[in-house]
């Protein structure tokens, strides 16, 4: 009896191990080239595929991938590689000039004030930037522009992101490099008020902060906190590197905040 007890208990903690290895995870978020291994082959992931987290995934250059677990916690990946699913959901130190900054961008995107500047901006001007953009944009996109801020005023950031991304395609489409920099710099802070780091990213990987004329360094900070915080810290330190020298952070406090943040990468 001892031993039946004993191999039927055995089986529970086995099934319990595979169950706790093997736990679905969901694609909340890609942009670009990312897979799922699938035997000896790789499958391309798409928005809300389900896949156990023993599984590895492969991302390729400037893809950025947004994983939430069961539990509702969530992992964001940015850099090239290929990766075991559950061994990203472990616990990691962050760097402190990222962990601080990055708290700064999360509070400046809900309208917050942060004390000094961030990135140049206030979370007044943050909010409502389009005063200060528009000179060559199309009518098309201002007007997306317009209905982005206003979904954002009333708390819909995840709407808000969409309108904004839409802008910046509009933009782009009337060759207006300047409006599409600073609607996909707008996109960011929608994307991080809705709790998304990985739209956030994206969205400001999809257009150049060298085009965002006032909010170059606003753009310039917030892309190089975002690609460190998600392992792309060659790409943060590369940009940083560019943006010191060439005089882009206006504002002392923004420059050490550069500063502190190339120096721990």
């Amino acid at each position: 009896m001892k031993v039946k007890r004993y191999v039927a208990f055995s089986i529970v903690l086995l099934a319990f191990a595979a169950s706790a290895v093997a736990a679905p995870v969901t694609v909340s978020f890609v942009d670009g080239s990312a897979q799922v291994q699938s035997g000896s082959t790789w499958k391309a992931l798409d928005f809300d595929m389900k896949f156990d987290s023993a599984l590895s995934v492969k991302l390729g250059a400037g893809a950025v991938l947004e994983i939430k677990a069961q539990n509702g916690s969530s992992v964001t990946i940015a850099a090239p590689g290929t990766y075991v699913v559950e061994s990203l959901f472990k616990p990691r130190a962050e760097q402190s000039a990222v962990a601080a900054i990055a708290g700064k961008l999360e509070k400046l995107s809900k309208g917050g004030q942060v004390g000094t500047t961030v990135a140049g901006v206030r979370g007044s001007e943050a909010v409502n930037t389009k005063g200060m953009m528009w000179a060559g944009g199309t009518i098309e996109a201002d007007e997306a522009f317009s209905s982005a801020e206003e979904a954002s005023k009333a708390g819909d950031h995840a709407g808000a992101w969409k309108l904004f991304m839409e802008s910046m395609t509009l933009y782009i489409d009337a060759s207006d490099a300047t409006g599409a920099a600073r609607a996909a710099y707008s996109a960011s802070l929608a994307a991080l008020a809705s709790g998304s780091g990985a739209k956030a990213l994206s969205s400001l990987r999809a257009a150049s902060p060298e085009d965002a004329g006032a909010l170059r360094g606003s753009y310039a900070l917030a892309l190089a906190t975002l690609s460190a915080r998600y392992g792309a810290t060659g790409d943060a330190r590369k940009l940083l590197e560019t943006a010191i020298p060439a005089g882009w952070f206006d504002d002392p406090a923004t420059l050490d905040d550069a500063k502190s943040l190339l120096a721990g990468l």
